[in-house]
């Protein structure tokens, strides 16, 4: 039976991470972290008999060496400064997968890679709904062509989308970077965020009341996108998003231009940015994914689409980490790596079993 740690349990996403860790696993000793022992406690309590808590402090290394040392695969669902909890898993030959985005964050943890392979252990980051499934589809699209043009990756976003501060803080900081494109794409080599506009093919229920399936979305810069460009071959591959509202669009593009959105990103007081999300559970938040790609089949112009439609954003993100858990458990992971150098879409769809979670594909 394995022992699996989720450092920032407490927080909404390392919450739907734990449940959903005791709903894939057939066998689990589930361990939740806090640095706060009352609050920690009692999420393990809540969470069912047999799920422990140990205290965790991810600016006390102590802390963490002494959390990781008695666990097998530890999930991190909390920012960090410094990839300590990396080191120590390494040290500990313990599996790490951890969700953040952050590209100055993910680029620390690369530099272990080389003490990751030493000590024979993997440790995975950007794991999550984008990046993380985004990256997984990219790779079954791009799987039947002979010469890639472009790729592109559109996120259709929820305005009652239930997330945490840094959930929110993470998509504003990625609206508010400026783009490097290419001269097929844009004239300009770098253009401003959230501003370059395209349509995009989601699936066909993102709008009951309007029989077309495209969507306006806007370009935008993501970590994901070097690492894909540089371990699968793809020159030109781009992400765009927008959210389900054209108003909120709209708002969201005049707060970038008075500032305003960077300097949300800034904001100590994380209560303050929370406060920005009202979601309303009796609400839907349906998000959608679309991977486009075009170019050649045997000579052939093709263009395809892999469109996948969730109930959730957030809860995939949790549902995704914790079926990559079960599956990189179950193999020899070596170093720094990303979730699409680790499983395909068809074994990590079998694995997440979420009927609400549906995936399409079209080939013109």
């Amino acid at each position: 039976m394995q022992r699996v740690m989720v450092v920032g349990a407490s927080g909404v996403l390392g919450r739907l991470i734990s449940q959903e860790l005791l709903r894939q696993f057939q066998e689990i000793q589930l361990v939740v972290s806090d640095y706060k022992r009352d609050r920690g406690e009692r999420l393990a309590a809540s969470l069912g008999d047999g799920v422990s808590f140990s205290f965790v402090d991810v600016q006390d290394q102590s802390s963490i060496l002494q959390a990781v040392k008695q666990v097998d695969i530890v999930i991190v669902a909390i920012e960090q400064e410094e990839p300590h909890i990396q080191e120590a898993c390494i040290n500990h030959k313990v599996l790490c997968i951890d969700v953040t985005v952050a590209s100055k964050f993910i680029q620390k943890v690369q530099k272990l890679d080389q003490a990751a392979k030493k000590q024979g252990v993997g440790s995975i980051v950007m794991s999550g709904f984008i990046p993380g499934l985004s990256g997984v589809m990219v790779k079954e699209a791009i799987s039947s062509f002979t010469e890639i043009k472009e790729v592109h990756v559109g996120l259709l976003q929820n305005t009652n989308a239930k997330t945490g501060a840094s959930g929110i803080i993470d998509m504003l900081k990625i609206i508010s970077q400026d783009v490097y494109t290419s001269h097929e794409l844009h004239a300009k080599s770098t253009v401003p965020g959230f501003t370059v506009k395209r349509k995009m093919v989601f699936e066909k229920r993102v709008d009951h009341a309007n029989p077309s399936v495209q969507r306006e979305v806007r370009l935008i810069e993501h970590t994901e996108r070097q690492e894909l460009k540089k371990w699968l071959g793809i020159e030109h591959v781009y992400f765009w998003t927008a959210w389900n509202k054209s108003s909120f669009n709209i708002l969201m593009s005049v707060l970038k231009r008075m500032g305003i959105v960077s300097l949300l990103t800034r904001l100590k007081n994380r209560a303050i940015v929370s406060k920005m999300s009202k979601h309303d559970p009796n609400q839907p938040e349906h998000a959608y994914l679309s991977v486009e790609v075009q170019g050649f089949v045997n000579r052939k112009p093709k263009v395809k689409t892999v469109a996948l439609s969730t109930f959730s954003d957030y809860h995939t993100t949790a549902i995704f980490t914790a079926a990559l858990a079960i599956l990189a458990g179950k193999q020899e992971i070596l170093g720094v790596t990303f979730p699409f150098q680790v499983v395909d879409m068809n074994r990590i769809l079998s694995q997440m079993q979420e009927k609400e979670i549906v995936l399409e594909m079209n080939m013109e």
